[in-house]
């Protein structure tokens, strides 16, 4: 996993490379359905957040709640290709919309999809899901003729970050000393919801800690009480800030750190630095620090960061 996360820019450049002949034809397409399961949704997530006015809908179950007609766009995502779920909608929602796109690395998904004689996109082979989202998002960004996002991408920058972040004595990995032994509360504006989701996962998969996500300021509308209460626990959490940069929600983290300061264990702000210029860049670099955080976490847990065993055995009950 160190080489993986350590590695992500080259994923991001990698992805562009081999997807700069990807297109879809998206004429009469009115809203776009993005089906995943754990790893192979964060993608969509992000996609929504940077991208407000498409409609994207993500979608995680086993069969369609979202409209499906044939102004949809329906991408199936499967890492492995052979995900319960994703198989499960795929053959209620094929009966809907012929409008359909795979990202799998192979699988049924892959098996199904050529059969049916639809478009995809093959993953490389060897990661863990949640390790290939540089790779997955560029392509989301290609087939939806996002393009522009990639403008003024510094792959080299965020290489460099990544390789400061890789070491102990790095910023990252002092944050990771003071809440590894903690829960974690990830705090972000709406914006970017589905990085605070990305770090919570991170945390629950790479870290095999728990941790929750919230936003701003709706947490100042319900959490907040929780975790100022008499029945929370001192030093059992600790406030992780993501980039909050709207003033009105800079007051609000001022004053929700004053008023948890005898709760929290640790309270952070994480901030993009002023040398990215594109929201893209931005979102990369919280992403690859984020992941950083999760592995260190990890290595300061003594765990196995790779392993998913509860996922695995519940899995192979299910089969």
């Amino acid at each position: 996993m160190y080489k993986k996360i350590k590695n992500f820019p080259a994923q991001i450049s990698n992805a562009i490379n081999d997807t700069k002949d990807l297109s879809i034809n998206l004429d009469n397409i009115h809203r776009v359905i993005i089906m995943g399961m754990g790893g192979s949704a964060i993608a969509g997530l992000i996609m929504k957040d940077i991208s407000p006015h498409l409609e994207i809908i993500v979608e995680r179950n086993y069969f369609p709640n979202a409209i499906i007609d044939e102004h949809t766009l329906l991408i199936i995502c499967s890492y492995s290709g052979n995900t319960e779920e994703s198989l499960s909608y795929y053959n209620h929602a094929s009966a809907l919309t012929n409008n359909i796109f795979g990202i799998t690395s192979g699988g049924k998904l892959l098996k199904l999809l050529q059969k049916d004689n639809y478009n995809y996109c093959v993953l490389p082979e060897g990661y863990p899901p949640r390790s290939i989202l540089g790779y997955t998002l560029a392509v989301l960004i290609k087939l939806l003729d996002e393009d522009e996002l990639l403008e003024l991408l510094n792959v080299e920058l965020l290489q460099e970050y990544s390789d400061m972040f890789s070491l102990e004595d790095s910023e990252v990995f002092s944050l990771a000393k003071n809440i590894h032994s903690t829960f974690p509360v990830i705090v972000t504006e709406e914006d970017l919801s589905s990085i605070g989701y990305r770090l919570k996962c991170q945390l629950n998969e790479n870290s095999k800690m728990l941790s929750y996500n919230v936003t701003l300021p709706e947490m100042n509308h319900n959490e907040i009480v929780g975790l100022e209460s008499s029945l929370t626990k001192k030093d059992l959490f600790s406030l992780i800030w993501i980039d909050i940069t709207f003033p009105a929600n800079i007051k609000r983290m001022d004053i929700t750190n004053r008023i948890l300061t005898n709760k929290n264990s640790y309270s952070h702000h994480i901030e993009i630095p002023s040398d990215f210029k594109s929201d893209l860049s931005g979102l990369f670099y919280l992403i690859n620090y984020l992941d950083w955080l999760s592995y260190w976490c990890g290595h300061l847990n003594d765990v196995d960061i790779s392993s998913i065993k509860s996922i695995d055995i519940l899995k192979k009950e299910l089969a």
